[in-house]
Formats: C-alpha cells, sequence, structure tokens
C-alpha cells in the first residue's frame, strides 16, 4: 500500500530535500500527487535505484536497502496506485 509502504521510506529519505515550498530541483515528494509524476516519468526509479542515466538519490548517501527499493518497485509496478 502506498500510505504504509511508499510514504514512510519518501519521508525518511526523500522529503528533506524534496518537500516543503522550495524543493530542491522543484522535485516535489511530499505529495502523492508529486510522486506519482515522478513515479510515472521513470526518474523515480532512475535515481533511487541509482541507474546510471540519473542523478543517484539520495544525494551523498548511500543507496536505499534493498527492502526500500523493493517496496516502491512493487508500488510502481502495480501502477503507483494512491491507496
Amino acid at each position: 500500500k502506498y500510505s504504509s509502504t511508499v510514504v514512510p521510506v519518501i519521508s525518511s529519505f526523500c522529503n528533506s530535500c524534496h518537500g516543503g515550498n522550495t524543493p530542491s530541483a522543484g522535485i516535489k515528494l511530499d505529495t502523492y500527487a508529486g510522486i506519482r509524476v515522478q513515479a510515472a516519468n521513470g526518474k523515480l526509479w532512475g535515481s533511487i535505484s541509482h541507474n546510471a542515466s540519473y542523478a543517484p538519490m539520495p544525494k551523498n548517501a548511500n543507496k536505499l536497502s534493498a527492502c526500500n527499493l523493493a517496496k516502491i518497485k512493487k508500488w510502481i509496478d502495480a501502477g503507483y496506485p494512491d491507496n
């Protein structure tokens, strides 16, 4: 579920830079709509999976755990439902 699996990961690792009124790079991840845009265009997965074509996120930090990556990948593969 989005609310119980994706939100806690994004809140913990992304929102310090990508939340609030002036999100880094204009990428806002503290709302479902903002996260959905990045999931739909492939940038969310590309960045957190450290794909060579994307800026690795979290910036200057270790890659998310395999468990957290799996949670987000499952949600993306399900069509990023708001549930």
